[in-house]
């Protein structure tokens, strides 16, 4: 790109209602993105407003409005309206399912130039809504200049939903290797540990890792057992871990800064969603060479290569991840190997200097 071409002027808009994997995507992107050629705007719920001074360090203009799950409120939808009205930006980029649903034709509407839509996630929880939600996807992708999938799997199944192909392209999430470089954080435990990060969310299905949890402790009651992470079920997480009577072998911190930092106290990560995209904590898990044991998901598969890396069981199934995580504990010498052979995959696979490559070549495809 030559000192004289115009820069090309990106807006995001995200919603969450809470910090997670997806906001570190975004972060990521405005942090590494090259200034000399892209100017950033990021329209963020007013629920994120703790996020504001990690984005403005980065070099973001951050706008925060009332956005929520679906149903926005007018002040969202006039100031969005507005934003991109006034910005004459050259592409809108929208960020997760609940704001593409709303978003997009807002964007479309305000004269938005091309809009670009990254999911991260497409599974639907509520049955009923399946089919809505795959008619109003396939109208909302005609509007949508290109849609970036974080793994083939759900690629193909937004193609099988009737999305054009041409329209979708894989991107895989990527984590920067100058983060896992710190000395390693002194642990005070002799015993094996086996962590989980994420929201304590159905999702995550943090209630199977704790059963997965007791069964491994009948035969192993040595080890412990910590969840990493906030969310809507951390009453129930308690509440089981007491009944279990697993309090002094099961652990549920909440949230930590730097939470990708404590994956190299850990033996084993795990995995118990029921529903993925490309997630951050099996990458950290490769990058700190951690063994995984992680349920076949969406993209899961495509980051783990079972056997190999770790392992890979069924959604829903505590009792064949108890059965995984006891093999890793019982051959710590596989579990090293696995973990280092996870390190290697991700350096050859799964970076973040990758994902910001083709995600700016993606954007300049469509205004230089």
């Amino acid at each position: 790109m030559s000192e004289t071409t115009a820069r090309i002027h990106l807006l995001y808009v995200y919603y969450e209602p809470n910090p997670s994997g997806q906001t570190e995507h975004i972060l990521m992107l405005v942090q590494r993105l090259d200034r000399k050629r892209f100017d950033i705007t990021i329209v963020l719920p007013d629920l994120l407003e703790s996020q504001a001074a990690r984005f403005n360090e980065a070099g973001a203009q951050v706008v925060f409005l009332p956005i929520r799950k679906l149903f926005w409120q007018p002040a969202a939808l006039s100031g969005l309206w507005r934003i991109i009205r006034q910005g004459k930006y050259d592409i809108v980029h929208v960020h997760s399912q609940e704001a593409g649903m709303v978003a997009r034709l807002l964007a479309r509407l305000a004269g938005a130039q091309r809009l670009f839509y990254t999911p991260h996630t497409i599974n639907i929880r509520r049955r009923g809504l399946r089919t809505i939600y795959r008619l109003v996807e396939q109208l909302l992708a005609r509007l949508t200049d290109r849609i970036i999938s974080v793994n083939e799997a759900d690629r193909q199944s937004m193609i099988a939903r009737g999305i054009p192909a041409d329209k979708v392209v894989t991107v895989y999430n990527g984590v920067d290797l100058d983060n896992f470089t710190d000395p390693a954080i002194p642990t005070d435990s002799p015993s094996p540990v086996v962590m989980q990060v994420g929201r304590l969310s159905e999702q995550k299905a943090p209630l199977d890792f704790i059963e997965g949890a007791r069964q491994v402790l009948q035969k192993r009651p040595d080890v412990r057992f910590v969840l990493v992470g906030d969310g809507p079920l951390f009453e129930q997480v308690h509440a089981q871990i007491k009944r279990e009577g697993l309090e002094k072998q099961v652990s549920a911190i909440g949230v930590q800064a730097n939470a990708f930092r404590l994956i190299q106290t850990a033996d084993i990560v795990t995995l118990t969603s029921h529903w993925e995209g490309s997630p951050y904590s099996l990458l950290e898990a490769m990058a700190w060479s951690k063994p995984v044991v992680a349920t076949a998901v969406n993209g899961c598969p495509e980051l783990v290569a079972d056997g190999v890396t770790g392992y890979l069981t069924p959604k829903g199934q505590p009792q064949l991840w108890a059965e995984r995580v006891l093999s890793l504990l019982s051959d710590p010498r596989t579990a090293r190997q696995m973990g280092e052979q996870g390190r290697k995959r991700l350096e050859a696979n799964f970076t973040l200097t990758e994902m910001v490559a083709k995600i700016s070549a993606l954007y300049e495809e469509f205004v230089l």
